[in-house]
């Protein structure tokens, strides 16, 4: 039954889009061209050429023609909005994820992307893209919480999908768009101090009574630290050890140390 219901969104989903595009075609004059902006109420259709990516043109276009974009959603769905726009601050499959998820539920949709991401597919996915700044690296540009805040108070974002990596964990993050009046959709500030820091995630799951893997309680500075830990009689743990980030996301600070040789380098 689920997957009935799966491919009948699906099917919804890929009609409209066949719409958007042939009325999208019927106004530039059945053109291939590669749209990533179009601004909500607006007239205005942006296209980056391909050939150059410094050269931009603006075509003018009806605005009915503009409108349809983002409010051929709400056709499918009566129902209230949860959010009248809807940011991806993610890249890639995750965003285009989140942005399919929010032309379902009738909201208009926002992207951003850095330089290097300039032609991916979560960029022409959304009703509106912005660039982020060309000034950072391919990764410090989703990571630059005064510009993507910007973004959202200058354009009327109501809400914000951080997807998983990048952002999501940040709780300076959920904390600008509060004090912005845009809602962070994910976990409360308190809970992303709590959880983002391990030592303090591995305590408020002892106080609740979860199962925990056997290690240490607090966290080490020193590989010479850790090593007088592991080796005191007293504690549990032999070799091999995990050696784990007390702050961070995602496993990139895991480290598997298979004897007392290999800490200091895996510390």
């Amino acid at each position: 039954m689920m997957m009935l219901r799966q491919w009948s969104r699906r099917s919804v989903s890929s009609t409209l889009g066949r719409r958007r595009l042939q009325q999208q075609r019927s106004v530039i004059g059945g053109g291939r061209a590669a749209v990533s902006t179009i601004a909500n109420n607006s007239s205005w259709i942006h296209q980056r050429s391909l050939g150059n990516d410094a050269d931009e043109n603006f075509f003018r276009l009806p605005t009915t023609a503009a409108r349809v974009f983002s409010s051929a959603a709400e056709e499918y769905h009566p129902e209230p909005r949860p959010f009248k726009k809807l940011m991806a601050a993610n890249r890639g499959e995750i965003a285009t994820r989140i942005l399919r998820a929010g032309t379902e539920l009738g909201c208009s949709t926002v992207g951003i992307y850095s330089h290097e991401d300039r032609f991916t597919q979560h960029r022409y996915k959304a009703d509106q893209a912005f660039q982020l700044s060309s000034d950072k690296s391919p990764v410090a540009a989703y990571l630059d919480i005064p510009t993507i805040v910007e973004l959202c108070v200058q354009n009327g974002v109501e809400a914000v999908h951080p997807g998983y990596g990048l952002l999501s964990e940040n709780a300076n993050f959920a904390k600008s768009l509060e004090e912005a009046g845009v809602k962070f959709v994910g976990p409360t500030v308190d809970n992303l101090n709590t959880f983002g820091d391990k030592t303090s995630a591995k305590e408020l799951a002892i106080k609740a009574n979860v199962p925990i893997i056997t290690g240490s309680d607090s966290t080490f500075s020193t590989p010479s630290e850790a090593k007088e830990w592991i080796e005191d009689p007293n504690n549990p743990i032999t070799y091999p050890v995990i050696v784990k980030a007390a702050m961070g996301g995602g496993g990139r600070g895991i480290r598997i140390v298979p004897t007392a040789d290999d800490l200091e380098s895996m510390f």
